[in-house]
């Protein structure tokens, strides 16, 4: 029997750990997902960059890339959402569904704004992930949330049924959308309402309108009348007084000179320009 001494025991043990370690570290880096084996998580937020108090609108959200996407660009894995909003008072702000999954990597998000002009902020996180690998980015888009000009009136029908259409309504002689009339049973009221969503208007006077066509028949609104308008008027910049103050600043300092002179030639017992 060959005796080993103690020492070399443990070195041998030693020896052996090592050798484990340096091979399961070869091997774990041969089977761990790298930033290399797939590409980046990118994404993108579409949708209207102006909305009205209190409407809604929806965003497209697209995301692709990670270890949920394979080299060729198929999808192994799945690719998840996480949607919030930021602003100064988003309390009656809301987006809809707040969390999920993209489907073929796309999702319709409805964001309801809040009640006041601000501007919101609607960050989407996505998150990648395949066989337990994570990878996340964030994406954002900005929204300014303003106050709508609103044409809001009645329609009466008739001694007989109208039937559901539409209404163009104009801004200025231009049209900027359409209103639905539902159908109108004979002799009936209906209100409707069209919210004209804008982040700027050129001052002055402005005119949104709306007209019945002969086709729809026995409709009219409130009087009697076929068309319908409101107007309203937008204020201009301030002006700008820097010139005219300046001006006027540098006219009093003449005058204080001309009068220091002159009192000044005065007190010397001369007028100006004696000598």
């Amino acid at each position: 029997m060959v005796s080993r001494s103690p020492w070399a025991l443990r070195g041998l043990s030693s020896g052996l750990v090592l050798a484990l370690v340096l091979s399961a570290l070869v091997l774990g880096a041969g089977g761990m997902a790298r930033a290399s084996d797939y590409p980046a998580v990118t994404g993108t937020i579409t949708g209207p960059a102006v909305v009205g108090e209190s409407l809604t609108a929806d965003y497209v959200v697209n995301g692709t890339g990670g270890p949920a996407e394979a080299a060729n660009g198929t999808l192994v894995g799945n690719i998840t959402f996480n949607a919030t909003l930021s602003g100064n008072n988003v309390s009656t702000a809301s987006i809809q569904p707040p969390t999920g999954v993209l489907i073929n990597g796309s999702e319709i998000l409805r964001f309801t704004a809040p009640s006041l002009v601000e501007v919101v902020t609607l960050r989407v996180e996505l998150t990648s992930s395949y066989a337990g690998t994570n990878v996340s980015a964030n994406i954002t888009t900005q929204i300014r949330v303003v106050a709508p000009y609103v044409l809001a009136g009645t329609l009466y029908s008739g001694t007989t049924t109208v039937n559901a259409f539409n209404m163009t309504v104009t801004l200025d002689g231009v049209a900027v959308g359409q209103v639905s009339i539902p159908t109108l049973s004979a002799e009936t009221s209906h209100a409707f309402s069209f919210d004209y969503v804008t982040a700027s208007l050129a001052p002055g006077w402005h005119t949104l309108s709306v007209s019945l066509a002969e086709e729809h028949g026995f409709v009219t609104f409130t009087g009697g009348v076929q068309q319908y308008s409101v107007r309203f008027y937008i204020a201009g910049a301030p002006p700008d007084e820097s010139l005219d103050i300046g001006v006027g600043i540098a006219a009093f300092a003449l005058a204080v000179f001309i009068w220091g002179t002159v009192v000044g030639a005065r007190r010397q017992g001369r007028r100006p320009g004696n000598r």
